[in-house]
């Protein structure tokens, strides 16, 4: 993976192929790191929902490879509770050590976490086991990723990838067994992430089917507006990454994200549509430096139904500023 951005559009015939993708087995381990930067931070994350459930989980470690650490865990948000301790399940682990480093290609985590590349680039099995939680997921891509790298302070020197999959397997939730087969996303970040440098993004994602999704990101512009910034869109097929769009949030009375409006265009000129609902939130605390609404949204896509997410991210001190010493009207926020 060159850490470049990826912006050329294809077509359904490249999504079986992961090569076509620009990526390698390579991409599927810890990728190279410098020796003088100790907040070298690479992560993996797989989400996955039950949307009957207004359940929505993610799988989240973090390594810190010149610290010798592992950070982060495993997460499950639903409607009964957003705040972390009233979660339904919450299993955060900070600095667990690392005697060695991990081959994410087939991975046993100090946590309980497990990971297996099946096939580079596009099928992983993913499993978990405490006392409250046991995973055992499949993930299979959908669709090409959006790779890219460079574009903000938090990845300066790294990279990123973002690409939707379907979500099959089995949970066991405090003693109940509910099965898992949905469309859902996974992420990739390395490069260093310093704390205190967190910009608000928007992260807005649904997926239909395997040929009709959309991902938006997106942050304020020195006028305030939200302006989509990377992203991509796929429509009968055809992947294209999105060139220029907007994210619109109404909040609620807490200044939560109640309803997000995302308007684009693709590098094929198309447009984007997509008005979501939340159903179920959580606050998200990962970093020191981040806080982050992460709220299940119902999507309408260009008149198709599907589900995802919206993740409203800032920093603790911008959030403060913003929505509680002056906080702004609780409408319409751009």
């Amino acid at each position: 993976m060159t850490g470049t951005a990826d912006t050329t559009g294809d077509t359904t015939a490249d999504t079986t192929d992961a090569a076509g993708w620009g990526l390698t087995e390579a991409d599927d381990r810890l990728h190279p790191f410098p020796s003088d930067e100790p907040l070298w931070t690479e992560t993996v994350w797989f989400s996955w929902m039950v949307p009957e459930r207004r359940l929505l989980g993610y799988v989240y470690p973090v390594f810190r490879p010149n610290l010798g650490v592992q950070f982060g865990g495993v997460t499950v948000y639903d409607a009964s509770a957003h705040l972390p301790w009233e979660l339904p399940v919450r299993h955060w682990q900070q600095h667990i050590p690392l005697p060695e480093l991990p081959d994410l290609r087939d991975a046993r985590l100090a946590d309980g976490i497990t990971l297996r590349a099946v096939r580079p680039g596009h099928t992983y099995e993913i499993g978990y086991t405490s006392d409250e939680l046991t995973l055992d997921l499949r993930y299979e891509a959908l669709m090409r990723p959006l790779v890219s790298g460079g574009e903000s302070d938090l990845f300066a020197h790294g990279g990123h990838l973002d690409q939707p999959g379907r979500v099959t397997g089995a949970m066991v939730l405090h003693g109940e067994a509910i099965d898992v087969d949905c469309f859902a996303i996974r992420d990739r970040a390395w490069g260093p992430r310093r704390d205190q440098r967190q910009r608000r993004v928007g992260y807005a994602y649904g997926t239909a089917s395997a040929t009709e999704a959309f991902l938006a990101i997106s942050g304020p512009d020195r006028q305030g507006t939200d302006r989509v910034w990377a992203g991509y869109l796929m429509r009968d097929g055809a992947w294209s990454p999105l060139v220029a769009g907007e994210r619109r949030v109404e909040r609620d009375g807490e200044g939560r994200p109640a309803s997000v409006r995302i308007t684009g265009r693709d590098e094929l000129g198309r447009a984007l549509s997509a008005t979501g609902t939340v159903v179920s939130r959580m606050v998200f605390t990962p970093y020191p430096s981040m806080f982050a609404w992460c709220s299940m949204t119902r999507w309408d896509l260009d008149g198709r139904p599907c589900w995802g997410e919206d993740q409203d991210v800032w920093s603790p001190r911008r959030w403060r500023r913003d929505m509680v010493d002056a906080p702004v009207a609780r409408g319409a926020d751009s």
